[in-house]
């Protein structure tokens, strides 16, 4: 972030946080009586990070919880909130990373590197942050470092647990309902409550709606980004004995949305683009289309600038598309206790399935005009220029518009059983045993398709001089052996070999024959994982407790993949089988030095499996990705002072690397294809710092910081997208070369990230309580690529800010609130891909635009 645009920013933070200080400082002395719960000291938090219940300032870990209450006081209603104010943690997409470990890739095939689990079960479905802001969740953990031998599978760099609330045995829930900008709302209810003696339940329903985010310029056609999603939970529990309990969730997520089409912030090349003869050094190209490109350039001779370029809200696209998904998650947990032992069974099942349509081009066909005439013409040698019938001399050119689409569709469906064991025996020794299995199938199907008449389908020259009586066509136009051909451009471009008696390359019209494919791809891939698990925990002294731990760990992944790419492919088929096992362990002690001081420190190991690279186009068998090892050291320190008015938590870590997982995005056959590999070694250094200060009876401080420090130690790669876009797919241009990538820093790692909340409640004697809220967080420079191209692939430094007021009704029976949420209304990048070798463009992932809202509450019991 440029130093003038940090000065504006922090003037902006400035005034809101001394407001709040001092309305504190007010209160705190006109206020006939402070809040009861906040004189006693900062709230005491439980957590369940270590399969135990423990309080948040005595757990071994690093870890963020978020109480409901907390959740609503912060507006934390969303991935993006949650990153705010989690130490290390970075969502974009689909795709989570705590301290730099992430996910490489969200194709089949490849592995989250953070578990996500819901009550316990586990499940890759990040859209879980968005379901419904949270409304039936009792609490979130984000649990930082490896989590191997617990928590096991893919918690190589963490794990976030999401605990719903549990049914009560009295009448209660709530009514909720929002109302804000852009056709924000937000319908909720929920009610809990006994079924007679021995059953209870709870039920939970929301719906959210908000209007598109991008508006489309396209005349007719609906604004894009829009949100359309219907929730609804149950669990009923049976409390069989006062040591037996079972429980039975049930959970339905629905999206009916306008998806947004890639947001586009470069300016339009419109410049036609040449073709050239294959040299000893270069492949050469097709008129119209970018050297190692196999689509033409739709940019060519637009006749509209990017609305983005001024304002990345805005688009002008001519598909309007959908997204529609469902989401359904059962859940069985049965709860017995034997005297000191407790034992817990867990299943879980989850389906998912996925349909997605967008516009593949990114333009509206009505301002297209790349030149045929001119494509035609270089290909029959500048010898014939076939210009539109009826003018002078046959000069205006014959135009076409691109009509591509995008689409994907998945589904999947996991179950997995948990058996754990855990002992309470009043002596020095207990531990924690388990088994656990995991089976998951998954299909993915992927495409772009042509439909520009002229393109991919019909014959523009056919269509132009058949008005006119000419039986001129695109076969006659460049010579083929067969003139009577009657080629779309697309068509006619795979027929080139033909000339000097080859055979012509890749083509596929679609089913319908309204178009063609430029690429598709269907992928299948089962996971099975089991493991056996255990850990010790001995108490040395009264103060001192060693813990080892120790989880073996096999991962079975088969996969298939059909894959066709336009010129490059033609429909081929893979299959690949593979394996992996490994032993994880943790080593711990935990000192606890006084009633207000705790300590830990541990090393641990970490194991992410193995992995294939599906759909990509080329005849070999998809690459097999070995398995993600680390080794980490960590030292924590978390201390209550001032009487429990301040606490301080910190934590040091160091990563050592094996093997790391890196996505990475390769030009295959002229397609851009998102892949990940191993870098041979990467080590990553950093510092947590947590500090929430009670600086008076009713008002609250939060803050937090974390600096990272994370860099390849050993990887070298070629930059195949830089390759193709700047060295014109030269294998002798610097780009082509191979690049010694070690100091660069790894994926999603900004290396500091800052946030600050404040809360200050005011007693309002029989009028309730009012509670208003400031929240500000800033999250420094990363990169997307192992590149770390500042022109790609930099994400710059960005900020934040949310606020809230709310009055509570005394016994807290009626709540009204505003809040605002990206106060700036600045659209920040927060993750960018490389450029498109077809177009030369690149697209951007960007923050929400301004929120504000009422919020009207009604909770009951």
């Amino acid at each position: 972030m440029s130093s003038t645009k940090s000065s504006t920013r922090s003037f902006k933070l400035a005034p809101l946080t001394y407001a709040f200080i001092a309305m504190g400082l007010s209160a705190s002395v006109h206020a006939e009586e402070a809040v009861e719960e906040k004189a006693t000291g900062i709230e005491v938090i439980e957590v369940t990070s270590t399969k135990r219940i423990t309080t948040l300032m005595e757990t071994g870990q690093a870890v963020n919880a978020f109480s409901a209450d907390d959740m609503l006081e912060k507006n934390i209603t969303n991935a993006q909130d949650l990153v705010q104010y989690s130490p290390s943690l970075v969502i974009t997409g689909n795709k989570v990373a705590i301290r730099g470990v992430g996910r490489a890739s969200n194709a089949l095939g490849s592995d989250p590197g953070v578990g996500i689990y819901a009550d316990g079960v586990y499940s890759t479905e990040n859209g879980i942050f968005d379901y419904c802001n949270f409304c039936d969740v009792d609490r979130v953990e984000v649990l930082r470092g490896p989590q191997g031998t617990l928590y096991g599978r893919n918690s190589v760099g963490g794990a976030i647990n999401i605990i719903s609330k549990a049914p009560e045995q009295y009448l209660g829930g709530y009514l909720n309902a929002e109302f804000g900008n852009d056709g924000y709302q937000v319908l909720q209810g929920q009610v809990t409550g006994p079924l007679g003696e021995t059953f209870s339940g709870i039920a939970t329903v929301s719906k959210k709606l908000r209007d598109g985010m991008q508006e489309n310029l396209a005349v007719g056609l609906e604004d894009l980004d829009t949100t359309d999603r219907t929730y609804y939970s149950g669990t009923l529990k049976g409390d069989w004995t006062d040591n037996w309990s079972s429980s039975v969730g049930y959970m339905n997520h629905k999206r009916d949305e306008i998806p947004s089409t890639a947001y586009l912030k470069d300016d339009y090349d419109t410049a036609f683009v040449n073709g050239s003869s294959p040299t000893a050094t270069s492949p050469g190209n097709y008129p119209g289309m970018f050297p190692g490109a196999t689509a033409v350039n739709h940019l060519a001779g637009y006749g509209l600038t990017n609305p983005a370029v001024a304002d990345i809200s805005k688009t002008n696209v001519d598909t309007q598309g959908h997204i529609t998904s469902n989401s359904e998650r059962f859940t069985f947990v049965n709860d017995m206790s034997f005297g000191d032992l407790d034992l817990k069974y867990t299943y879980g099942q989850f389906e998912y399935d996925y349909d997605l349509l967008q516009d593949g081009d990114v333009t509206n066909k009505a301002y297209g005009a790349i030149d045929l005439s001119m494509i035609l013409a270089q290909m029959n040698g500048f010898t014939f220029y076939p210009g539109v019938p009826g003018t002078p001399a046959y000069t205006d050119p014959i135009t076409l518009a691109s009509d591509m689409t995008t689409s994907t569709v998945q589904s999947a469906k996991s179950s997995s059983h948990e058996l754990q064991l855990v002992s309470n025996y009043s002596g020095d020794l207990n531990f924690i045993a388990g088994l656990y299995y995991f089976n998951n199938k998954e299909s993915q199907y992927n495409d772009y398709v042509e439909r520009g008449f002229g393109l991919m389908q019909g014959d523009a020259i056919a269509a132009a001089y058949s008005a006119v009586g000419s039986p001129l066509n695109t076969g006659m136009t460049v010579g083929l052996p067969y003139p009577g051909a009657e080629l779309s451009a697309y068509q006619l471009f795979a027929y080139v070999p033909t000339f000097t008696g080859g055979a012509p390359l890749p083509y596929m019209a679609t089913a319908d024959g309204s178009g063609g494919y430029l690429f598709k791809t269907q992928n299948t891939l089962e996971t099975t994982s089991t493991a056996v698990y255990g850990q010790l925990e001995y108490n040395l002294t009264d103060a001192l407790t060693l813990t080892t731990g120790v989880r073996y760990s096999e991962d079975e992944k088969e996969g298939t993949d059909n894959v066709f790419a336009y010129l490059g492919l033609a429909e081929t088929a893979h299959a690949v089988k593979d394996d992996w096992s490994k032993v994880t362990w943790r080593v711990q002690a935990d000192w606890t030095i006084d009633s207000d001081s705790f300590l830990y420190a541990y090393a641990a190991t970490g194991y992410r499996s193995g992995g294939f690279n599906l759909g990509s186009p080329t005849p070999n068998e998809p690459d097999v990705v070995a398995p993600e090892e680390l080794l980490a050291y960590e030292i924590g320190y978390k201390r209550s002072m001032w009487e429990n008015r301040i606490n301080l938590t910190a934590a040091a870590y160091y990563y050592d690397y094996t093997d790391l997982q890196v996505t990475s995005t390769e030009v295959i056959a002229g397609k851009p294809v998102t892949t990940f590999d191993n870098a041979a070694a990467a080590s990553i250094t950093g510092l947590e710092l947590g500090l929430d200060v009670l600086l008076t009876d009713n008002l609250m401080l939060n803050s937090s910081y974390s600096y990272n420090k994370s860099e390849y130690d050993d990887y070298s790669a070629i930059d195949s997208t830089a390759c193709t876009v700047l060295g014109n797919a030269d294998e002798t241009h610097a780009e082509c070369q191979v690049q010694d990538l070690s100091g660069n820093q790894l994926n999603m790692a900004p290396e500091s990230k800052f946030s600050l909340n404040l809360i200050q409640y005011v007693e309002l004697s029989d009028m309730g309580l009012l509670t208003l809220s400031a929240g500000y967080s800033w999250i420094g420079e990363q990169y997307t690529r192992s590149f770390n191209r500042d022109d790609w692939d930099k994400v710059e430094s960005y900020d934040n800010i949310d606020a809230r007021v709310s009055w509570s009704s005394p016994e807290d029976t009626y709540v009204i609130s505003a809040f605002v949420k990206n106060a700036g209304d600045e659209r920040d990048l927060i993750h960018r891909s490389a450029p498109f070798p077809d177009t030369r463009g690149a697209s951007g992932e960007y923050t929400d635009p301004v929120t504000y809202a009422v919020q009207l509450r009604y909770n009951f019991e």
